[in-house]
């Protein structure tokens, strides 16, 4: 009998704990198979290509994780989250091959909100794609989710203390630009999504207001650069229909210990959504700025001029199915102007699986890249389209 209630009292203990904690495995799988037509450089003259591909990542990123929480007692919990990036076409993994690059944080939370520490996404991507219907990605004219860093596409390095661009290295940013129409469209500049080494806070749910913050350490200084820090930081108000957000980022490059300022680019966003029901609509407005980088010599020197970037998009349930469309547009003195145009139908055949379409078009008057390959700034507009079907299943 006392075995018995032993056991029982074991068992019993056992549960506890196991109630105390919880581990979960997630995932996404996302694949397409689109027709990409862009210009492409053949000496001095532009061209236009075309490719048929199987890509991975058209609604989402692909991806595998695991995440938990221990009751530490007093409303306190110890929480963890791993996640892997993936490609699904080739079976590699993303984020330049890292085991988890997505995120790998550790950290506590409770009423004060949550702290992490480790790789995590920043507080602007957080609410970055808050006024985007289509989410950033494939068919989103204001996609930013492309891997086109407007740091290194602007080419501000730790060579000189001004971060001054030379045309060896417009050539590179330029050629490199090219690459990479072939497999993403975009309209806006992009920034970067995820720090190593960063502190994050989160704050609790407060009448429908949230708040974060990240600062990131660069650990890359050396007796001659100063480190590349980098913070960011949102505030989100969502209430029944409405959604009003705001963000802002600092990503700074290593610099010359002599400098005064290390380069960095800045971006400032401002975004709101309403759901009406029949629609929701939404609208953003985003402020990218090179701050202390002169711009090239081969474009006139002086002061790296701001973007101004706009995106207004809609979203129309009907049934099982959303249709959305969006138009987006980014501006510069320095940089020039595109604009893009896109759709994209949804269908739910379950609450996991989804299949997807649609068509994106963007053109742009790429002033650093035809500065470089054509010595004129606007001689021509870098023209890219994307039609793509695919599926995405989440487990």
């Amino acid at each position: 009998m006392k075995k018995s209630l032993i056991a029982l009292a074991v068992i019993a203990a056992s549960g506890t704990a196991m109630a105390q904690s919880t581990v979960t495995l997630y995932g996404l799988i996302d694949a397409n198979v689109g027709a990409y037509k862009t210009n492409v450089v053949s000496g001095t003259a532009i061209q236009s290509m075309s490719q048929t591909k199987l890509e991975s990542g058209g609604l989402n990123g692909s991806r595998w994780g695991m995440k938990g929480s221990e009751d530490l007692g007093g409303g306190l919990a110890a929480i963890f989250q791993l996640e892997s990036g993936f490609a699904v076409d080739t079976g590699a993994s993303a984020q330049g091959g890292l085991l988890f690059g997505r995120r790998a944080n550790v950290g506590l939370a409770g009423g004060f909100g949550k702290l992490e520490i480790g790789r995590n996404s920043s507080s602007y991507d957080d609410v970055s794609a808050d006024h985007a219907m289509m989410a950033q990605y494939l068919f989103d004219p204001s996609n930013t989710n492309n891997g086109n860093s407007a740091s290194t596409a602007a080419g501000m390095t730790p060579a000189t203390p001004t971060a001054t661009l030379t045309a060896a290295q417009a050539q590179t940013a330029a050629l490199a630009n090219q690459q990479k129409f072939l497999n993403r469209t975009f309209s806006w500049i992009g920034y970067n999504t995820r720090f190593d080494n960063s502190f994050k806070y989160t704050s609790p749910n407060l009448a429908g207001f949230t708040a974060s913050a990240m600062y990131a350490l660069g650990e890359d200084k050396t007796s001659a650069l100063s480190a590349s820090k980098s913070f960011s930081a949102n505030v989100k108000y969502a209430n029944g229909p409405l959604l009003v957000s705001a963000g802002y980022q600092s990503e700074a490059v290593a610099s010359s210990v002599t400098a005064t300022r290390s380069p960095a680019l800045e971006n400032a966003l401002v975004s709101a959504a309403y759901d009406f029901g029949v629609a929701k609509l939404g609208l953003g407005f985003n402020r990218a700025k090179y701050k202390d980088v002169t711009a090239p010599a081969i474009l006139g020197g002086g002061a790296f001029a701001a973007q101004d970037e706009y995106n207004v998009s809609v979203a129309v349930p009907i049934g099982a199915a959303t249709i959305s469309a969006g138009y987006a547009q980014s501006k510069g003195d320095t940089l020039g102007k595109s604009s893009g145009f896109g759709v994209q139908a949804l269908y739910a055949l379950s609450k996991r699986t989804t299949l997807y379409g649609g068509g994106v078009n963007t053109k742009a008057y790429d002033k650093l890249a035809d500065a470089v390959r054509l010595a004129s700034p606007t001689s021509s507009i870098a023209k890219n389209t994307t039609y793509a079907v695919g599926v995405r299943h989440t487990f």
